[in-house]
């Protein structure tokens, strides 16, 4: 299949200056030679359906259904409302979320520059087709295969190849998809495209960011895991243990379904999708591209944010504001503008010379030295007239600095200002390759200084309120970066490092623990600079717009771009600012804290009664002789009242507290005592039923209400601090409860049975004291994670094998502790 494209279909070779001709392009559309290829950011409506439709519990559910079926409590299907209101909302959700962030998507997605009847023209990269001419430039990535046919680049290949060393490319050499233009300029044919292009056959395509890790997901798959695995086991046992017990087969099933049910956290991953999904069309609408919903959590854990000055601190736009002469005998203006007329660059250095000194073409070019971001400087050979570099000194003259003291001295004096400064060098020489003749000279230096952006200050003071660390990485002079940095308010400004002098790994890692502002750095020490970061634990986020961004944008947790900024900057970002406003980050990271404090909120309170469930239905099959306590319509009202409805509202509120420590551990320590508090409620009643005899249907009731009782402390619990709307759900939620014990339809409906006063006095008294059972029992908590952490070193885990030792050696040591509170054997033999 590789050469197909090659060997069964006739191949054009257009001239650079024609292209091909529209019945060409015609031609190749029919035969279906065309760069499309199914790379979406969002899913398929296919997809979304499936993925909201097949899963392993809406199948589980279904069964129940049927199983309820089976016996003739058809108002047990009740559950089945919740369950296709949440399915339908989910699908609606995404659907709208999809519409919208595909729209957005075109106004960010790659664009090439193609010659077809002799006509430049920019066109949408999956509308390329075999043998196309291509016009590529610093900035680009290649969106299909092809053939250099004219000019010279320098290509980064590290996204297919893993090595971030410059490639050359000449004539006749192969250009790969999904690698990056990093210097020159040329023209292409399209040699492979769609599913045979290069990029396309690897298995993550290098215009995909690699997948990051999220705690939230990674949370919830392990919580539903667990759940499938005991779900169906425990409701077999369930109900063959309520069969043995003579339960008539229609009240099996109902309780049977309950506990199952029950144990389904149905809910937490609908919140937690449309809560990601909502969040996404909201920051559509604040001018932000979500290119992966969970960069949203990621943004909100981000701690250390790293800013390339040029495009986010500073306009990215620069102006020259002084010429300084070494050489007045030499006509540096018209050198300048021949200089700016050779070059194909259209970086913002380039852009403001040329605009200071124009662009002419009196020289004639042998050749162009494009700008790289390795090697610092630009420049052209030009016939009679030598060859002329601009650029930094350090480089310009690298080995060469201490023969002109002068200049040094000068440059670092205006850097102090803020200045960039430039040196403009001439030789008579040509050079072999790109390296800067060795008997350059200076003829100027060029005074050029970045602004400020008006709102960066307030946006930085933003991040440093909310405990998150500045770090400006730029390769210009550190002297420069250091003194724009203290004018747009970044803190310890004057704590710079110039990463030319770092040579070794360990030494970059060092200095980016160390140092705020970093000047000289290069693409590869950007990259290094993140994984250390990230090795010492810090959540990273990285803006970038150039290419020289990509590396360190594909290492970062989050990597944000502006849409102002290079297809290959924007390609591998997961998050796009549309307006390329730095302005709009405070807005994303209080969106992401809202959707991860909120998600946790909620979560809490479904693993309460995931948890309660799975615990209940484990005792009914030992200690219950009326088997489980709930029936599965009144299940539905207990997650309803004390779950659906809060989590619904509580789930949309704002909230821009800094997110600290474990999603699973933070969950699972609000849970426990609101679960635990349940069981211990449930187990008194029923062994109060021992010596009063309850009815099954009482016991039921009292069941629920405690059931009910506990659910609404844990919501208060998690709307501290209460405001009118909290108080406004909790009453309503509350409300809605006592409207079901008091309404006779709702009694009946409900299996809600009419109470004694000495019942209501056990439930009350039992009320009484869950604010005690829930205080020891997190208290409990607290000493078994504090004896864990200090065993094993690190926080606990629920779930995980450490964790389950960890609460056995807890249980040993307090019935240690018991037994010697017991009276010695011989005290007993005497008394």
């Amino acid at each position: 299949m590789e050469d197909d494209q090659k060997t069964q279909v006739e191949r054009f070779t257009p001239d650079n200056a024609q292209g091909l001709s529209s019945a060409q392009v015609e031609a190749r559309v029919s035969q279906g030679l065309t760069n499309k290829y199914d790379n979406n950011k969002t899913k398929s409506y296919r997809q979304i359906f499936k993925d909201n439709l097949l899963t392993f519990f809406n199948i589980l559910n279904v069964a129940l259904a049927i199983f309820v079926i089976t016996s003739g409590y058809y108002k047990d299907l009740a559950f089945l409302i919740v369950i296709v209101a949440n399915t339908a909302i989910g699908i609606i959700q995404e659907i709208n979320s999809k519409r919208t962030l595909d729209k957005l998507s075109l106004l960010v997605a790659s664009k090439v520059p193609v010659i077809r009847d002799g006509v430049e023209s920019e066109i949408f990269a999956n509308n390329l087709v075999l043998d196309d001419v291509m016009r590529l430039k610093t900035g680009d990535q290649l969106a299909a295969d092809g053939i250099l046919t004219e000019g010279y680049l320098e290509v980064n290949e590290s996204l297919l190849t893993g090595e971030s060393d410059t490639v050359k490319k000449h004539p006749g050499d192969f250009l790969y998809s999904g690698s990056f233009v990093i210097s020159g300029s040329a023209y292409a044919r399209v040699d492979r495209v769609g599913e045979e292009s290069f990029a396309n056959k690897i298995s993550t395509s290098a215009k995909a960011a690699k997948k990051r890790p999220s705690e939230l997901r990674t949370a919830i798959n392990k919580i539903l895991r667990i759940v499938s695995i005991i779900v169906i086991p425990v409701g077999v046992l369930t109900f063959v243990r309520q069969y043995l017990l003579g339960m008539e087969y229609a009240l099996n099933v109902s309780k049977t379904t309950a506990s199952m049910i029950g144990m389904i956290p149905e809910g937490l991953f609908l919140i937690t999708s449309i809560s990601l999904a909502t969040s996404a069309v909201y920051l559509a609408y604040k001018k932000t591209l979500v290119q992966d919903l969970y960069s949203i959590e990621t943004l909100a854990y981000v701690d250390v944010l790293c800013l390339d000055k040029t495009g986010t601190i500073t306009e990215g736009t620069m102006q020259v504001e002084e010429i300084i002469p070494v050489d007045p005998e030499v006509n540096v203006l018209l050198a300048l503008s021949n200089l700016c007329g050779a070059s194909k660059d259209e970086n913002a250095t380039i852009s403001a010379i040329r605009e200071y000194a124009g662009s002419k073409h009196d020289f004639s070019l042998l050749k162009e030295i494009p700008f790289s971001s390795a090697r610092k400087y630009s420049g052209a050979s030009f016939e009679k007239e030598g060859t002329y570099i601009i650029g930094a000194i350090e480089f310009v003259f690298a080995g060469r600095e201490d023969d002109f003291p002068g200049l040094r001295k000068i440059a670092d004096s205006y850097a102090d200002q803020g200045s960039r400064v430039l040196v403009l060098a001439h030789s008579r020489q040509t050079p072999q390759e790109m390296e800067v003749p060795p008997d350059a000279r200076p003829l100027c230096l060029i005074r050029i200084a970045d602004r400020i952006r008006a709102e960066a200050p307030g946006t930085l003071e933003y991040f440093y309120s909310q405990d998150v660390d500045i770090k400006i990485i730029s390769g210009d002079n550190p002297k420069t970066v250091s003194y724009v940095a203290q004018r747009a308010g970044v803190k310890n400004a004057d704590n710079y490092i110039d990463a030319s002098t770092l040579e070794t790994d360990e030494q970059i890692a060092m200095a980016a623990l160390q140092y705020s502002v970093f000047g000289r750095v290069t693409p590869d020490q950007k990259q290094k600079m993140l994984a250390a970061l990230k090795r010492a634990g810090h959540t990273t986020a990285m803006t970038g717009d150039g290419v020289n961004d990509v590396l360190a944008l594909k290492e970062a947790d989050c990597s944000i771009a502006m849409a102002s900024g290079s297809n290959a900057a924007k390609n591998i970002s997961t998050l796009v600012l549309l307006d390329s406003n730095f302005a709009n980050m405070p807005s994303v990271v209080s969106q992401g804290r809202r959707v991860i404090n909120n998600i946790r909120r909620v979560a809490t309170l479904f693993i309460t009664k995931t948890i309660y469930s799975v615990l209940l239905a484990l005792f009914s099959l030992f200690l219950f002789s009326s088997g489980y306590p709930f029936s599965t319509v009144q299940l539905t009202l207990i997650s309803f009242v004390t779950i659906g409805f809060p989590a619904f509202f509580l789930a949309l509120e704002p909230n821009n507290a800094p997110i600290k420590g474990s999603f699973l551990v933070d969950v699972f320590a609000r849970s426990l005592p609101g679960a635990l508090c349940v069981i211990v409620s449930i187990l008194i009643i029923n062994a109060i039923s021992a010596f009063i005899p309850y009815s099954m249907q009482e016991i039921s009731t009292m069941s629920m209400i405690l059931a009910v009782a506990a659910g609404m402390v844990v919501v208060a619990r998690v709307s501290m601090p209460f405001t009118r709307f909290r108080i406004g759900i909790f009453a309503a939620s509350l409300g809605l409860f006592v409207a079901c014990m008091v309404w006779p339809w709702a009694r009946s409906f409900f299996n809600i049975a009419m109470l004694q006063w000495h019942q209501w006095l056990v439930i009350i008294a039992i009320i009484c004291v869950m604010p005690l059972i829930m205080r020891f029992v997190a208290r409990a908590f607290q000493t078994l994670a504090a004896k864990y952490e200090k065993k094993y070193g690190k926080k606990p885990e629920p779930f995980s094998g450490d964790f389950v030792q960890g609460g056995k050696d807890f249980l040993q040591d307090k019935l240690q502790q018991a037994t010697k509170k017991l009276p010695h054997k011989e005290k007993e033999d005497k008394n």
